[in-house]
């Protein structure tokens, strides 16, 4: 059963068209990630998934629903670009931050002592126990974005959807958020989608690749894309 099915999907801000005709579908328990040029409409896809846009045609279902349906039964985890930097300043602990992802997922009107259990268990999957009754700006970028990581995990999505993860991170840390979501992906059977420009490093971790540029430009393993197509004009320069 397909997790993501997206059907000649068209979006646009006012008169600029971001996406056209998209078409695409991901497999339950993939791990997908998505590269093309920027501006080439990979943000506005994810965002299309997480059921937060509605395409202006076509139609995206994750599980078989809307994407406004899965987003409302807590099966959707979505990390935007940039929101660990951009919670960085708020006054909360770690443990607090990751908690909030049980408000709207798929574990709601749960126990003090289970919320409590799901948060020890998500910190722990993560790596970061020891950092619970820190404050989230005490942290590096690195830790930060494996909390919001540890946060998405915590309503129990079947679909994790990340933007850029290891945007404004080192290159050791980079490697390593994206091996967090390869075990992450395995061990829990989780589907995860990715848009990321660090190619390299997240292909060694992706069972599928998809190049978007306004549409799909290829799909595919990740040696195929590294054999046919990772050196493709597109992949650097915006068609719109």
């Amino acid at each position: 059963m397909y997790d993501i099915k997206l059907t000649d999907v068209t979006y646009s801000y006012g008169d600029n068209t971001v996406l056209r005709g998209l078409s695409m579908a991901v497999d339950s328990g993939e791990f997908i990630a998505v590269v093309g040029p920027n501006g080439a409409g990979k943000s506005t896809m994810l965002k299309l998934v997480a059921g937060l846009l509605r395409p202006d045609c076509g139609q995206v279902t994750v599980a078989g629903r809307t994407a406004d349906e899965a987003r409302a039964a807590g099966d959707i985890g979505y990390i935007p670009q940039n929101f660990a930097r951009n919670i960085a300043d708020f006054p909360a602990t770690v443990a607090e931050i990751v908690a909030l992802g049980l408000v709207s997922g798929r574990k709601k009107n749960i126990s003090r002592d289970a919320a409590r259990h799901i948060v020890a268990h998500m910190l722990a999957m993560v790596d970061l126990e020891e950092y619970r009754d820190r404050r989230v700006d005490e942290l590096s970028g690195g830790q930060q974005q494996r909390v919001m990581v540890a946060r998405a995990l915590a309503g129990n999505p079947r679909l994790l959807l990340l933007d850029e993860p290891t945007s404004g991170v080192d290159f050791d840390t980079s490697t390593k958020i994206y091996g967090l979501l390869g075990d992450l992906n395995k061990s829990l059977g989780i589907t995860v989608v990715t848009v990321s420009h660090d190619i390299d490093k997240v292909t060694r971790w992706a069972s599928r690749v998809a190049c978007i540029n306004k549409g799909l430009c290829f799909l595919g393993d990740c040696a195929e894309f590294r054999r046919v197509h990772a050196r493709e004009p597109h992949l650097l320069y915006y068609s719109g």
